[in-house]
């Protein structure tokens, strides 16, 4: 599962907040950790997001953060001052491919958060994206549910496809237009009703494990 929290400072304060981070949360048992620009809805926002193996991974994190010795808030503190929280959301992988020849060096995503009744919908839908996603230089796509924030919800969704760089993710749209990818999912694009789109950019990683 994946703890995301997306906020509003400035590039010197996200920086400095990720390096303090990075030490606790390999500490507390995280994964990896990675930080974004966003460009879309909320526009010019950070989204900062751990990985963990679990939710029981993340509780752990959890109560070692708030646990009254833990130091976090002090050592937290002049970053937080500077820190406006937008959202903070947990997200957990249904399907994707993402995983396959990682690397996080400066890559891009366009992301949809989107509600839809029927979750298996969702899921089979991943084969068919993919299919044009692929050949228009995506490297990966991953499907997740959404829960937190203003996605109180069960039937929300999160789609995530990565590109090499925003190049590629333009000239994937570009491209997009001149396939028949409308029309061949009209059906499953008629059942999505999409609340936020936004493409992000990886400016910080670290993988853990």
């Amino acid at each position: 599962m994946i703890v995301a929290w997306k906020y509003r400072t400035s590039f010197d304060n996200a920086y400095q907040s990720f390096e303090k981070l990075t030490n606790f949360h390999k500490s507390a048992g995280a994964d990896w950790m990675n930080m974004f620009i966003t460009t879309g809805a909320d526009n010019a926002s950070f989204i900062t997001a751990v990985g963990f193996e679990s939710m029981k991974a993340y509780g752990k994190m959890d109560d070692i953060w708030n646990s009254p010795d833990s130091g976090m808030d002090k050592m937290m503190a002049d970053n937080l001052r500077d820190t406006h929280l937008i959202e903070t959301y947990t997200l957990n992988r249904m399907v994707g491919n993402m995983e396959e020849g990682e690397e996080h060096s400066n890559e891009v995503y366009s992301n949809f958060i989107f509600e839809c009744d029927d979750a298996d919908v969702v899921k089979d839908s991943h084969e068919h994206d993919w299919k044009y996603y692929k050949e228009g230089g995506c490297t990966g796509i991953d499907i997740h549910r959404i829960n937190g924030g203003d996605y109180a919800s069960n039937n929300t969704f999160w789609f995530s496809a990565r590109f090499k760089s925003m190049e590629d993710l333009g000239a994937n749209w570009d491209r997009m237009g001149e396939t028949s990818y409308g029309k061949d999912l009209a059906e499953y694009h008629s059942k999505i009703k999409i609340l936020k789109n936004f493409n992000g950019r990886s400016l910080k990683f670290e993988r853990f494990k």
